[in-house]
């Protein structure tokens, strides 16, 4: 580790370093006339060595402003203050990340220096990603602080304090859970195992592909009957409140995750008569403990989801999570007809892209008008050569 030596004028960092003419480690040294730049040099050098220290700071230097920014140097603060319509657990969560994560790692480099790469390639970022992936944190942990970082540094490039993000080149590691898509014969199974208290809310989420957050949230006056022109009934859900964390142990009621989240669904009459609504309060909870709270995700787990899948998991060959009632909900619809657009508005997706990118593969019937064409033009060739 480095130590410091002020004088009157001058800061300097005393480190130890190979020579390689010597063929052993020396005493070196580096000056600053500054006092906070020989700070912000000694934790670059401490965390990178010598080397790697010089190359950043001197990239930094060759492209500098006036004044070289840092994350830690209130950037990352101006950024996560100035958002708007975040939740304050969000922003909370945001300054843990630099407290936690990305101070430490690249908060006292000039901005500038996150750009620069290694020997490899690799950006600052993208070494700081492999460190948190070889430290053990999930992909979507890695991935969450990622976007965060992406962000704070998008608009950095914005007010032209470095050329460009280096977010956007980076790797990130692979989830390793695959969706699970169950067949309606497998999810009878499944609802079959599942405590007949807990049956309401399991068909619940199959058949309205709602977040768990949101389902938890909703009450009994979010469900409205309606009357068709043909006189039929049809009911419908009002998806407007979604459980939010408040980086405490208590949680409350805000917005869906996204803007389309805010949207009204239509819901199957089978799946309302399960609920047995008759008598209920319109300010219930739709789904509650015994004591008229929350479902939290633990007891849902514990309770239904957990013993179901020790009963069938081996019979059905699979085992899904609770939010793959969200994604079965989307193949149910893309297998009986629906379009992509209409499961995007459905499920709440912020873009049509993550509903693509997530189910597109199950649409099939535009590689099958695909193929036809083919087929068909195909046909004129043979026709052609006979």
């Amino acid at each position: 580790m480095s130590t410091l030596r002020i004088n009157a004028n001058t800061t300097t960092v005393c480190f130890r370093e190979f020579d390689p003419a010597k063929g052993k480690r020396v005493q070196a040294s580096l000056t600053f006339d500054d006092h906070e730049k020989a700070l912000a040099w000694q934790k670059v050098l401490d965390k990178h060595g010598p080397d790697r220290a010089r190359e950043l700071i001197g990239a930094a230097r060759r492209t500098a402003r006036p004044r070289e920014v840092t994350l830690n140097d209130n950037w990352a603060e101006t950024f996560i203050s100035g958002r708007t319509g975040v939740e304050k657990a969000t922003t909370d969560r945001y300054r843990r990340y630099m407290v936690n994560d990305i101070g430490p790692a690249m908060g006292d480099l000039p901005l500038t220096a996150l750009c620069a790469a290694d020997a490899d390639q690799n950006s600052v970022v993208q070494q700081w990603v492999n460190e948190q992936e070889a430290d053990g944190f999930s992909p979507k942990t890695i991935a969450n602080k990622h976007g965060f970082l992406s962000g704070c540094l998008k608009e950095a490039v914005r007010r032209q304090l470095m050329p460009f993000n280096p977010c956007d080149s980076t790797k990130l590691p692979k989830r390793r859970h695959e969706c699970v898509f169950l067949e309606p014969e497998e999810f009878d199974i499944v609802y079959a195992a599942v405590p007949k208290r807990w049956q309401p809310m399991v068909l619940w989420l199959v058949t309205t592909g709602m977040r768990y957050s949101e389902a938890t949230a909703i009450h009994v006056g979010d469900i409205n009957t309606h009357v068709d022109d043909e006189g039929g009934t049809f009911y419908t859900a009002r998806i407007s409140k979604a459980w939010k964390y408040t980086g405490t142990a208590e949680y409350k009621l805000g917005g869906p995750k996204t803007k389309r989240g805010w949207r009204t669904i239509n819901v199957p009459t089978k799946t309302i008569d399960a609920l047995q609504l008759a008598g209920r309060g319109k300010d219930q909870l739709l789904f509650r403990t015994r004591n008229d709270k929350r479902i939290i995700p633990q007891q849902f787990h514990n309770l239904a989801w957990k013993p179901a899948m020790e009963a069938v998991a081996e019979r059905i060959g699979k085992k899904p999570r609770p939010h793959d009632l969200r994604h079965t909900c989307a193949s149910w619809m893309l297998n009986n007809g629906a379009e992509i657009t209409d499961v995007s508005a459905h499920l709440g997706h912020e873009s049509i892209k993550t509903t693509v990118d997530v189910y597109g593969h199950l649409d099939r019937r535009s590689g099958h008008r695909a193929s036809a064409a083919v087929a068909k033009a195909l046909n004129k060739v043979a026709d052609s050569t006979t």
